[in-house]
């Protein structure tokens, strides 16, 4: 980090998006409920004002993992969580993201609230 910048992190908790991931054929014919928290460790400038382009949109950050999770059909969570992690490497101000992706009805014979991962990365 640099001298004259600061840090603060950006916390987005329970954004819910419909897809069609899972090894499962009917996973990827019927899709499913799934749940990602996001951190997001980022950097602004020593002297800020009251504006939105000195800081990193949550707006943007969100619709961008929403492409990337919904633009295609993956069979791994693992797979999923990477592939957003790196797409958020288009915003210079992330220094370091973590992602908890959860599968909130996990096609398995038994009951759990979800079955999930999570991942970080530094930038």
């Amino acid at each position: 980090m640099k001298t004259k910048e600061k840090a603060y992190k950006i916390n987005i908790k329970g954004l819910r998006l419909y897809a069609y991931h899972g090894v499962h054929p009917e996973e990827n014919k019927l899709g499913q409920e799934f749940e990602i928290d996001l951190v997001l460790s980022v950097v602004r400038s020593e002297t800020m004002e009251d504006r939105l382009d000195q800081v990193l949109s949550y707006w943007d950050a969100m619709t961008t993992v929403k492409q990337v999770f919904t633009g295609k059909t993956f069979k791994l969570l693992e797979n999923a969580a990477q592939t957003i992690l790196d797409s958020l490497s288009e915003y210079p101000q992330i220094k370091h993201a973590e992602i908890n992706l959860k599968k909130l009805t996990p096609p398995i014979p038994v009951t759990v609230d979800f079955v999930g991962v999570i991942m970080e990365k530094s930038y």
